[in-house]
């Protein structure tokens, strides 16, 4: 196998809200640029690209990709919420509670 050769996987991503994927992005320290359909992302040498017509992620680890799925969960949820009113308190990364003010 030669060394110049790169493995890429691609990852079913379907993204309702790009701009809750630009928030998911810079919360792991990721740039974000959009041109067209198509979304990079990128830090430190990896590139996460997803294309929002195919629901696609490519990137060099499946690691990068779940990191990226996983914070853009977590902003859905924040933002579903905000709107329903509550106020989420994390415990850790992967548990967290909802609470709502009495009146």
């Amino acid at each position: 196998m030669p060394c110049y050769t790169v493995n890429e996987v691609s990852v079913t991503f379907k993204v309702a809200h790009v701009d809750l994927l630009r928030k998911a992005a810079e919360s792991l320290g990721y740039d974000y640029s959009k041109i067209g359909n198509t979304v990079t992302l990128s830090s430190l040498g990896a590139v996460v690209k997803v294309d929002l017509v195919k629901g696609v992620a490519l990137a060099q680890s499946q690691t990068l990709v779940n990191a990226l799925k996983r914070a853009y969960s977590l902003q859905a949820v924040k933002l579903a919420a905000r709107l329903g009113g509550w106020q989420l308190k994390a415990a850790s990364d992967s548990k967290g509670q909802l609470v709502r003010g009495c009146l």
